[in-house]
């Protein structure tokens, strides 16, 4: 535990000074999270709507079923979310090669790649998609027949996926391939490099599970509050703690962003960018034994 938080740290530390010489980064992940938020409170809003218009009743009357086009919507819906993030990540990946080359970053020279790419793009979304509605499906019919085991194994599987995808982000930014020879490649330069079982990720994200235990004292204080019937305290500590919670969620998705991007060019060209650092990078990753 000692070893993965002294990873993290690093690895914190490492890709901070990245964002610290290039703040403008910030803006792709912020980017990202507004258009998810905006897309979900259009949903939220026509959901309510129809809610209000009786039509949900209307379609649950007329079947007793939830029909298959519900379903279609929801995954239509997944699709696009996926496809958001993936945009801007591919932005990011853009910006922080260019960082790592030591230019100025662009954000609309890193918009305008990720707009070249956009078949690949949206091509991933729906693989990625597809991929995880059946992993969580295999996962519940598991967890139905094996019970705890089959939970360890659909979650083994799930963990599987993510680490073989792990570079495919950078691979369609850089390759403009498709989305299956980028899982192809990804999964190639993972197996070469270091092996299977990642570990640099684990330990940013012990650091920013360290940075957030502060809100939870928050909000143990907060219901505390307004079981006292205090519930001004308690809203002033909700409003301190959502900023302070977006923020990390923030920081730490770019700073992920930029680490990965640099074990890719590490992974891919043997050399790693000297912001992060060879030992870094390397010990981001257990080898085979």
């Amino acid at each position: 535990m000692l070893e993965r938080l002294s990873r993290g740290w690093a690895i914190t530390k490492a890709s901070w000074s990245v964002l610290k010489q290039h703040p403008k980064l910030m803006l792709l992940p912020m980017a990202s999270s507004l258009a998810l938020i905006t897309l979900l409170a259009i949903i939220g809003a026509g959901g309510y709507m129809g809610h209000k218009a009786g039509l949900f009743t209307q379609v649950l009357q007329a079947d007793s079923q939830i029909p298959f086009g519900f379903y279609a919507v929801l995954f239509a819906i997944y699709v696009v979310c996926s496809f958001i993030i993936v945009f801007f990540n591919a932005a990011m990946v853009f910006c922080s090669l260019q960082a790592f080359n030591g230019e100025e970053p662009s954000i609309s020279k890193g918009l305008a790649t990720a707009m070249g790419r956009l078949p690949q793009i949206l091509a991933w979304a729906l693989l990625a998609s597809t991929v995880g509605v059946l992993l969580s499906a295999v996962q519940e019919f598991l967890k139905d027949k094996l019970s705890i085991f089959g939970s360890l194994l659909g979650s083994l599987l799930e963990a599987s996926w993510a680490l073989v995808t792990y570079f495919v982000v950078p691979v369609l930014v850089v390759d403009g391939v498709n989305p299956f020879e980028a899982v192809k490649r990804s999964g190639a330069i993972l197996k070469k490099t270091w092996g299977e079982q990642l570990a640099g990720q684990a330990g940013m994200s012990a650091i920013s599970f360290l940075l957030l235990l502060p809100v939870f004292l928050l909000v143990v204080v907060a219901m505390i509050t307004f079981k006292a019937s205090v519930p001004v305290v308690g809203w002033m500590l909700a409003a301190a703690a959502v900023p302070y919670v977006l923020a990390v969620f923030l920081v730490f998705a770019t700073l992920g962003a930029i680490f990965r991007t640099g074990t890719y060019v590490y992974a891919t060209t043997g050399k790693a960018p000297e912001a992060i650092g060879a030992d870094l990078v390397a010990s981001a990753f257990r080898k085979k034994k």
